[in-house]
């Protein structure tokens, strides 16, 4: 499989089209809801019914929620905070699981709801995703292990992920009780050691053997492994300083020069010419952040909307119905995702919508990036 050609403009995204991008996303995710009901969507290769969904949300299903929560936030409609509610509590069945990815599902699918809109149910699953998390800390390995459950498999018990990486220090560290942040900072003080490679680069995995974490694949060579990392760097950095933001600098700093402002390929080490947008957006989110924490770095502001102008200017994102009397739709399909062994292809997902349109909230300067 190969990419589609592209032909991007060097230009930046205005205010107004920033704003339009947002009714659009948020137009398609009333086309979301109605076509996967009760179900938390996934990803789809299509504009029209072919999601894949599950019923308990797997690890997206907290992006889900996020997306209503955004929503909310910036319509003030009640009916999309409570639509937000609902969808969040639903994710309650998650706490239990053996996964490190519970972080990623309750930042994004409770505790941004009590931020953004001191929604009480919200802020109740929050804490007791918290404690639950904190529970599985690992003393010997020193971390928070990626589980079994949601993927982990069998090796889960021993490893260690950049995936989850900023959404666990976000959601430890959302606690007053110190005790949670001391974990959230040995298992960043272990990501650190088991998966940083040189000049920047990160390796996405690690796995303990029993004596010291080994990693299986080459450092950077992941694209949204690499902005990942650059995404929890982000979030050390403005918890606890040094050494995390000279790494995060240097993580964001390699994927300048890595990727000189082009769209991604997903692996960096195979031939196949599959690109992967969605990292270049959760990269940019990293890169707001760090700008927020290097006044005089200015650049990587600049550099961050140039990167989302050319994701929203490329063949990823297509605009459905342009002269519909209700509204266009905006489609971004700009994800590389496995969706069966061995088969690896561009779709339109829900954690991708999501960080695309928070990435556009930012630059409009409606929320905070530390929130996303």
């Amino acid at each position: 499989m190969t990419s589609p050609v592209l032909i991007v403009e060097d230009r930046l995204l205005s205010t107004d089209e920033i704003v339009n991008t947002l009714e659009q996303m948020f137009r398609r995710m009333e086309m979301m809801d109605v076509l996967c009901g009760q179900n938390f969507p996934l990803y789809s290769s299509g504009e029209n019914s072919d999601w894949s969904v599950s019923p308990g949300g797997s690890w997206m299903g907290g992006f889900w929620a996020a997306c209503w929560w955004l929503r909310a936030k910036m319509t003030g409609s009640a009916g999309d905070r409570q639509k937000a509610g609902e969808i969040s509590q639903r994710l309650f069945r998650k706490l239990t699981a053996d996964s490190g990815y519970r972080s990623l599902i309750f930042w994004y699918g409770a505790a941004l709801g009590e931020i953004w809109l001191q929604d009480a149910p919200a802020r109740e699953l929050t804490h007791s995703s918290i404690a639950a998390l904190a529970h599985s800390f690992d003393p010997r390995l020193n971390c928070i292990p990626l589980g079994t459950a949601m993927g982990g498999l069998t090796t889960g018990s021993c490893a260690i992920s950049v995936d989850n990486f900023a959404s666990l220090i976000q959601l430890l560290c959302f606690s007053r009780e110190k005790q949670y942040h001391r974990i959230a900072q040995c298992h960043a003080e272990t990501l650190l050691a088991a998966c940083r490679g040189d000049k920047g680069a990160f390796h996405a995995e690690a796995s303990f053997d029993g004596h010291e974490f080994q990693v299986k694949d080459r450092a950077g060579v992941w694209s949204r492994g690499q902005a990942w990392a650059m995404l929890g760097l982000s979030r050390a950095a403005a918890q606890w300083g040094e050494p995390y933001l000279s790494q995060a600098r240097a993580a964001c700093t390699y994927w300048r020069d890595v990727h000189k402002g082009n769209l991604p390929r997903n692996r960096l080490d195979q031939a196949e010419d599959i690109k992967d947008p969605s990292a270049v957006v959760i990269a940019s989110l990293a890169m707001l952040s760090l700008a927020r924490l290097l006044p005089d770095e200015t650049s990587w502001c600049k550099y961050a909307h140039q990167q989302i102008s050319t994701v929203l200017h490329s063949p990823y994102f297509t605009v459905i119905d342009p002269d519909s009397a209700s509204g266009s739709i905006g489609l971004f399909q700009g994800c590389c995702y496995r969706t069966r062994q061995n088969r690896e292809e561009m779709v339109e997902s829900v954690w991708g919508n999501f960080f695309l349109v928070a990435a556009l909230a930012v630059l409009a300067g409606l929320i905070d990036p530390y929130d996303c």
